[in-house]
C-alpha cells in the first residue's frame, strides 16, 4: 500500500475545523476535533453523489457531517457513543420559530439570576467544595447554569435543547480550565478572573443571539436526517436498511485521548451522567483507542503487511512504554475499526465510497501506519482502494497531533493526517 503524498489535498486543512468557527450552526458549540465543510464538498462532487443519495457517519462527534450533509439536501445518518457529543448534533440540526426561542430567554435569564443550588457543588473537582486545590467552576457559575437549567425543564423540546446547548456554552465559557488535548488545562489566571454570575449571563445571552440570528437566517429543512446515540459498532449492526452512496468520517484517532474523559464537564452538566460508575460504563462503548478502559483482549490480528511489521517491533519495545498494555489496545484498535469497515460495505451501495480521516501515531518509537494498515483492512472485507491521500504533516500536540518520536535509529517519526479512500465498485484508473 502507497501514500500519496502529493494528493490535491495536501495543505488544505480539511483536517481541522478552523474554516467553519463562524459558519451558521456549527457555531453554537464548536468542537476543535472536527474537520471542514469543504471535504464534504470534495466528496460528494467526486463521488458524484445526488441529493437522493444518503450520506453517514459513523462517528459523527459535534455534527459535522450530519449537519453540513442536511443543509445539502442529503438524508444524513449520524452515530455518537459520547453523549453531549450526540447533545450537540441533534441540537444543530433542530429547526424553532425565532421568536418561539427568543420568548424563553427572560424565563431562563430569571432562572440564572435567581441561581439554584448545584449537585456538582461538592463532587470531584467541580467546585471549591469538592475539596481540591483546583476546581473547575466557581459556585456562582455553577448556581447559575442550574437556576437556568431548571427553567427549560417544562419546555417544548426544540427550544428545551437550543437553550440548554446555550447555557453549556456559557458555563464552559467560565469553566476555570480550558480543553487542551486530552485533559484540561487550567487558566494562568483563573483565581483572579472570579468567574461569575455575570459573566455566565453575558455568555448566555451572546450565545442565545447568535443562535437565534441562525435559525433566521440559515433554516434547516427537516429530511429524514437522524444522530442516533451509541456505539457504532453495535448500532451499524441493528440498522440494516440504511444502505449509503458515501460515508465521510475520523473515528477516534490511535492516541490514547479518552473523550469521555475529554468532556467529562458536559457530560455531567447536561445530567447524562451524574456518577462515575456511569462514566466507566460509558467507556466500555468507546472504540479502543485508549487504555483507560479494561476490555476483553481482541481475538483478531490478521490486519495485512503493514500490521504485521509493525506489531512484532511495537511488542519488542514494551519494557520502555509507558503503558505496557500499549500493544493489546493498538490490536483491540485495529479490529475495531475492521469490524466498522465490514459492517459498512454491507451497507454500501454498488458505487457508493468511503472517506475515513486519520492519523498515523508512534509509540516508543515505533511508527503506526494507521492510514496504510485501514487500507490493507478495507480490501480484506471488500472495499476497494482508490488512494491514501496526505492532508498534512503534524508538527504538534492535540487530538489530531501527536508528539513525534525518534525511532529505534534514532530518526524523527514524521506524523501525518491522511484520507484513505475506498469504494465498493471498481476503481477507475487516474490520469
Amino acid at each position: 500500500m502507497v501514500l500519496n503524498a502529493e494528493s490535491q489535498f495536501r495543505d488544505t486543512n480539511y483536517s481541522t475545523s478552523e474554516s467553519a468557527v463562524n459558519s451558521p450552526r456549527h457555531r453554537w458549540y464548536v468542537i476543535k476535533e472536527a474537520f471542514s465543510f469543504e471535504l464534504l464538498e470534495a466528496a460528494l462532487n467526486e463521488s458524484s453523489c445526488d441529493t437522493k443519495d444518503r450520506i453517514i457517519d459513523p462517528f459523527c462527534g459535534s455534527g459535522t457531517i450530519p449537519l453540513a450533509g442536511t443543509v445539502k439536501k442529503h438524508s444524513t445518518i449520524g452515530i455518537e457513543v459520547n453523549p453531549f457529543l450526540a447533545f450537540v448534533s441533534r441540537a444543530k440540526l433542530l429547526q424553532c420559530r425565532p421568536k418561539t426561542l427568543e420568548k424563553y430567554v427572560p424565563l431562563v435569564t430569571k432562572g440564572i439570576r435567581a441561581s439554584h443550588i448545584s449537585p456538582l457543588e461538592k463532587f470531584s473537582t467541580f467546585s471549591e467544595d469538592g475539596g481540591s486545590s483546583k476546581w473547575l467552576f466557581n459556585k456562582e457559575v455553577l448556581r447559575s447554569y442550574e437556576g437556568g437549567w431548571l427553567k427549560t425543564t417544562d419546555l417544548a423540546a426544540p427550544a428545551r435543547s437550543l437553550l440548554r446547548l446555550a447555557l453549556v456554552g456559557a458555563a464552559m465559557d467560565c469553566c476555570n480550565g480550558v480543553q487542551d488535548g486530552k485533559c484540561l488545562r487550567y487558566r494562568k489566571d483563573w483565581k483572579s478572573l472570579k468567574l461569575g454570575k455575570s459573566q455566565f449571563l453575558e455568555h448566555f445571552l451572546r450565545r442565545m443571539a447568535y443562535i437565534s440570528e441562525d435559525l433566521h437566517s440559515a433554516p434547516i429543512e427537516q429530511n429524514g436526517s437522524k444522530v442516533y446515540l451509541g456505539d457504532a459498532r453495535q448500532i451499524l449492526k441493528e440498522k440494516q436498511n440504511y444502505k449509503f452512496k458515501l460515508c465521510l468520517t475520523s473515528p477516534p484517532y490511535l492516541n490514547s485521548f479518552d473523550y469521555s474523559d475529554v468532556y467529562r464537564p458536559e457530560l455531567f452538566l447536561i445530567k447524562a451522567i451524574t456518577k462515575q460508575e456511569q462514566l466507566r460504563a460509558l467507556r466500555q462503548k468507546t472504540l479502543r483507542s485508549h487504555v483507560q478502559a479494561k476490555w476483553p483482549n481482541p481475538e483478531k490480528s490478521t490486519f495485512g503487511a503493514s500490521y504485521k511489521s509493525m506489531i512484532q517491533q511495537l511488542a519488542d519495545r514494551t519494557q520502555v512504554m509507558w503503558n505496557k498494555r500499549l500493544p493489546i489496545m493498538v490490536q483491540a484498535y485495529f479490529e475495531d475499526i475492521e469490524n466498522v469497515l465490514t459492517q459498512l460495505r454491507a451497507k454500501a451501495l454498488a458505487e457508493a465510497s468511503l472517506w475515513m480521516v486519520i492519523s498515523t501515531s508512534a509509540y516508543a518509537g515505533i511508527e503506526i501506519p494507521v492510514d496504510l494498515i485501514i487500507a490493507e483492512i478495507g480490501e480484506q472485507v471488500g472495499w476497494k482502494v482508490r488512494e491514501v491521500a496526505l492532508i498534512r504533516y503534524l508538527r504538534s500536540s492535540g487530538q489530531h497531533i501527536q508528539k513525534q518520536a525518534e525511532n529505534a535509529n534514532g530518526n524523527s517519526n514524521r506524523l501525518r493526517e491522511s484520507i484513505v479512500m475506498l469504494q465498493a465498485g471498481p476503481v477507475a484508473s487516474r490520469k
